[in-house]
Formats: structure tokens, sequence, C-alpha cells
């Protein structure tokens, strides 16, 4: 008879909304709060976003497949000049990297494949063993740039001189073979996957020998 005045259980709370979807990838070394943009390179006809500070040359993400899980990374851990900005702010922007980018303006500078690295590096190996020039020999600027950026320039070297008397496209100087050029440029290429930090390296560990 009196049981309206009993206490009635509190509701139960609404359930929580979780987020699905693949984690935020944390930044590259701790590089959280740089002013920067996002980027894109494609390889094995996958396109991978990243972002890149201009100001300081530093790849500030992994390489990232999902152009809105890449805007959700730079929303967390990216700024502009004028600071912050959401998601669909920073989606805008990579949609430019799509087509372009303010690294290399040459489409197939930002474009690999892991058969035409692995060529390379076979190439390179005859060089070694051989000891004659390989004409046509080529590893892109733009692929070692990023590497070396993305491992904070550890293990840069300017390589063009080696690459270019691989080729044949100058002489040796005096002293110099051609299998001694070879090594020291596998070795500059194994450092600078070694330096890379997480899918850099691994995406790009066909340079590797």
């Amino acid at each position: 008879m009196f049981d309206f005045f009993k206490k009635k259980k509190p509701p139960a709370p609404a359930a929580a909304l979780v987020e699905t979807g693949p984690a935020v990838p944390l930044p590259l070394a701790g590089r959280k709060g740089h002013v920067g943009a996002i980027e894109a390179v494609t390889l094995d006809g996958t396109m991978y976003f990243f972002g890149f500070d201009f100001s300081s040359d530093l790849v500030l993400s992994p390489l990232i497949a999902d152009i809105d899980l890449a805007a959700r990374f730079a929303s967390q851990h990216m700024e502009q000049r004028d600071g912050t900005h959401d998601e669909a702010y920073w989606r805008e922007l990579a949609g430019y990297a799509v087509d372009g980018s303010e690294l290399s303006s040459a489409p197939e500078s930002r474009t690999f494949s892991t058969e035409s690295l692995a060529a390379t590096v076979a190439s390179l190996a005859r060089v070694r063993r051989e000891g004659t020039v390989e004409p046509g020999f080529a590893i892109g600027y733009h692929l070692r740039y990023l590497l070396g950026t993305a491992g904070a320039w550890d293990a840069w070297e300017d390589a063009d001189e080696w690459i270019d008397a691989i080729s044949g496209k100058r002489p040796l100087a005096e002293g110099e073979t051609l299998p001694d050029i070879a090594d020291r440029l596998q070795a500059h290429l194994n450092a600078l996957v070694d330096a890379a930090p997480g899918n850099w390296a691994t995406k790009f560990a066909v340079l590797k020998a």
C-alpha cells in the first residue's frame, strides 16, 4: 500500500559511446605538436599519408593508408600556424596530397614499387661483385630524402655522386673503384632504413642487403 514511498532505483546510466575504427597512430619519436601538413607517397599501388614539418624537415607520423585516419592523426597531434584544427579541416588538406605535393611536384618521384626497388638493389649487388657500370642506375632523391627525414637525419649522406658514378654519368676519381662506391651506397641505404622508425623501415626494408 505504501510502496510508492519506497526509493526507486536510479535509472541505469546510458551506455558510453565507444569510438570504433582503428586506433590513431602516435607521432614518430615524440614529434607531437609540430606545425606541418599532410603529404603522401604510393607504394605497390597503395597511397600512404604522413604528417610533415617543412620548417624542420621532419616526417611526423608513420605511413597511414587511410586518409581519414591520417586526418584524425593530424587533428590530435599536429598544428597549423594558427593553432589546432578539427578532423574535417585536416581531411580537406589531406585531399590535396592525393594529386599534389609541396615536397616533390613530379608524381613519379612519389610512386614506388617493391619489385622495382628490389631490382635496383640487385643491380647494385652486381656492381659490387663485378665492378662494372650499371647504365640507368638510379635511386630517387625523394625517397632517400624522406627516409632521412623520418630518421631525423641520423643516417643522411649525399649519395648523388655515388649514384652518378655507378650509372656511368661521372668518371671515377683517382683511387676510386666501383665496388667500393657500391659498397658505400649499400651501407648508406642500410643505415637509412635502420634509422627510419616504425613502418617506414618495414615498408622500405627491400632497400637493405
